[in-house]
Order: C-alpha cells, then sequence, then structure tokens
C-alpha cells in the first residue's frame, strides 16, 4: 500500500508562485472560509444558510485532517509575500487529493483532486495552477500517473483552467437534477503523467 507522507517538504515558491505546503489543523479556519466563498454564494435567500454550510465544511475538513488517512492529503498556498513577514500568513488557496486505488477488476488507479479553491483577492495569479501542479508532483511521488478531478459543465473559467493544464474529459455525468435542467452536468475529466517524471 502507498503511505502519504503527512510532513511532505513544502514545495519551494519562486517570485510569481505561491508556496504550495500541506495543511495543517491551524489551518482549518482560513481554509474554510477560501472553500466557502468559492463555492457558495452568501447573498439572497443563500445567506441565511450559508452560516451552516460553513459549519459543515469547517467540521468535515477537521476530520479529514485528523484522520491522518494514508491516501489523503490536503494542500495550501501561502502567498510569498507573506512568508516571513511575522504574522500569520494568509491562504490564498487549497486542493485536496486522495489516492482512488479500486478493486482489482476495475483498473484506473488515480489521484482525485477535489476542492480546488482560491481566495477572490488571489486569483488570476497563478495559485490554481501551481495548486494543480503540487497534485501532479505528489501522484508521481506516489507512483501513480493518472490525476482526475470533477468540473461542472458550465464552469467555463475552471474548464479552461483544467484544459490548460492537460486535463481531457473522460465522461459527462447526468443527475437527476441535470436531466430536469435544475443543474449541469459534472464532467469528468483526466489527465496521464509521463512515466519518465515517476521518481526511480
Amino acid at each position: 500500500m502507498v503511505q502519504i507522507d503527512h510532513n511532505l517538504s513544502p514545495l519551494p515558491a519562486t517570485a510569481t508562485q505561491p508556496l504550495i505546503r500541506p495543511a495543517r489543523i491551524h489551518d482549518v479556519d482560513q481554509l474554510t472560509d477560501v472553500l466557502t466563498a468559492s463555492f457558495y454564494a452568501d447573498s439572497g435567500w443563500l445567506q441565511w444558510v450559508h452560516p451552516f454550510m460553513r459549519l459543515s465544511i469547517q467540521e468535515d475538513l477537521k476530520q479529514r485532517l485528523r484522520s491522518q488517512s494514508p491516501r489523503y492529503v490536503c494542500l495550501a498556498a501561502v502567498p510569498t509575500s507573506a512568508e516571513g513577514s511575522g504574522r500569520t500568513p494568509a491562504i490564498a488557496g487549497t486542493a485536496e487529493a486522495s489516492l482512488r486505488q479500486p478493486w482489482p477488476w476495475q483498473g484506473d488507479r488515480h489521484v482525485y483532486v477535489s476542492n480546488l479553491a482560491v481566495e477572490q483577492g488571489f486569483r488570476r495569479q497563478g495559485v490554481a495552477s501551481a495548486l494543480l501542479q503540487s497534485c501532479e508532483h505528489i501522484a508521481q511521488r506516489w507512483q501513480v500517473d493518472e490525476l482526475r478531478l470533477h468540473v461542472m459543465e458550465d464552469n467555463r473559467a475552471a474548464q479552461a483552467l483544467y484544459r490548460k493544464a492537460g486535463f481531457q474529459t473522460l465522461q459527462a455525468e447526468d443527475t437527476p437534477a441535470s436531466w430536469f435542467g435544475l443543474q449541469a452536468r459534472r464532467l469528468l475529466l483526466r489527465k496521464h503523467l509521463p512515466p519518465t517524471a515517476r521518481p526511480s
């Protein structure tokens, strides 16, 4: 079984790229804010359920971080400008990666990327791309050569990001909500990593 090192060394930052490191339990509040703001609107009637959604996200994230699962890691992107400033650095974005190892007859062992989110003030600065690259490095470290993720069919901006990163559509998934036009379909995307990139 592949063991995931929760003490992974942070990927080095550059002048334009954030520091990507494994998230820690004390990051939960900031991570929750980034995820909630990215996936749930805080306006209209939704403002009434927003606190409950935030609490649900926070508790789920705490549980995943505390579990120390050997098949999961949560990443935090920290702006380089915040490093060494003496204050708690803001978290610019996050992504989660988990090893999916189906039954032998199903094949398709892959790393599934989820909850990729970037804080509003840090968007269009390469944070999402840096997080995706970090997920690729993690997959290579785990000796897995395929990444997968879901994106909503009507989320054109996210699709453009993933296509630019080399992801291709594997399948479109209908749900009862999409059948009645209440929600867009989900697209399952995948990216094959070159075998030569695997560590020896």
